[in-house]
This record gives structure tokens, sequence and C-alpha cells, in this order.
């Protein structure tokens, strides 16, 4: 390095300009930053959004979280993560490698996984209730996470009351409807029942 004030990676990118332009030396200082940190650099012209997953929980490896849904988190462009623990005693996590550190650490050989809300490509857009001004054209794709989430919702039995698997085999269907009907309220056309 000539500059004794410049970082490593202003000596690499004025190294790699002798010999490319700006644009592929901001490149490979972008890839180098991907391999030595395991995140992607984002500019701010890029359309990208985060995406939101679940980490389910099959098997209680440690006996602490419990089973289904015990943690919330986002995936960043960047590729690093958040994930927020679940009940009584929630905490947050910050993984600078992403999805690989979340899956290493707290997937128990399989017995939890990842599983993402939103997808690749998906635009994010928050939905337009009916009567503020129409519909939005992203609404499909928000109805239906809310729902999936609302079909993952617990719903009690009309015997025993039990929101777990009970012995009194009853159908839950009318309760299943009622949960699946109150989600997708803002959605609904309150003169006509059709969707907005």
């Amino acid at each position: 390095m000539s500059d004794p004030n410049m970082t490593a990676v202003e000596a690499l990118l004025a190294f790699a300009r002798r010999a490319v332009d700006a644009e592929a030396a901001q490149a490979l200082v972008d890839e180098a930053t991907r391999e030595l940190t395991g995140r992607t650099v984002v500019r701010p012209d890029q359309p990208l959004a985060p995406l939101r997953f679940v980490l389910r929980r099959r098997r209680d490896v440690s006996g602490i979280s419990g089973l289904g849904d015990v943690a919330d988190g986002v995936l960043w462009p960047d590729g690093t993560a958040n994930v927020r623990w679940r009940g009584e005693h929630p905490s947050a996590v910050f993984w600078d490698r992403g999805r690989v550190s979340v899956e290493f650490i707290h997937g128990h050989q399989g017995a939890t996984e990842v599983e993402f809300i939103d997808h690749d490509g998906e635009p994010v857009a928050m939905p337009t209730p009916a009567g503020e001004g129409g519909t939005s054209a992203a609404a499909p794709l928000v109805v239906r996470r809310v729902l999936e989430h609302a079909l993952r919702k617990p719903v009690p039995c009309p015997k025993c009351t039990r929101t777990a698997t009970c012995r009194c085999i009853a159908d839950r269907t009318e309760a299943r409807v009622d949960v699946v009907l109150g989600a997708l309220a803002p959605w609904l056309n309150a003169g006509t029942g059709e969707a907005a």
C-alpha cells in the first residue's frame, strides 16, 4: 500500500483499477467481500427485499424451545440473518453468515428446518383493505401469506377445547373456517362478500 491511511479494501480497489475499468474493479472487491465475510454487497439502487422465515422444529433436541414454529427470522439482501425466538424468554441473535449459520447452529441435524414465508422475486407490499381506495396488485400474494399463516394456527376441539391433538376425533372444520375468515376479513367486501 502506498498510502498508510488506506484500508486493505481501498488498496485492493486502487490496484484493480490499474488493470481493469472501475466497474470490474468494484465487482472484484464485492466478490472478495462475499468470499471473506459470507455476505453480499448490496447497493442502494438494487431492488432487493429481505425474506422472512420461521424455524420449524419437528424434534426438540434440547428440551427447551418446544415443537412447531419456535423462532421468526429475516434473511437480509446481503446474506446476513436475524432470528427472534418465541416463548416466555424470547431473545434475538444476528448471524453474519446468514442461513448457513442458522442451519448449522439451530438445525440439529434436520430436527429444525428453515421455512421461508417470502421467496426471491416476490413483491413486498402491504395489503389494501376494502374500502380504502381500491385493490392492490400485490394483494393476492399477501392474502396467500395470511391464509398460510391462518391455516397453521391451532384451533380448539369443539368437545374438549384443547388446541393440541386430542382423542375426541372431533371435526375442527368450523373452527378452521372461522380462523381463515377472520384472517381474510380485511380483503373481503362487506357488501358483496367478494374479494376486494
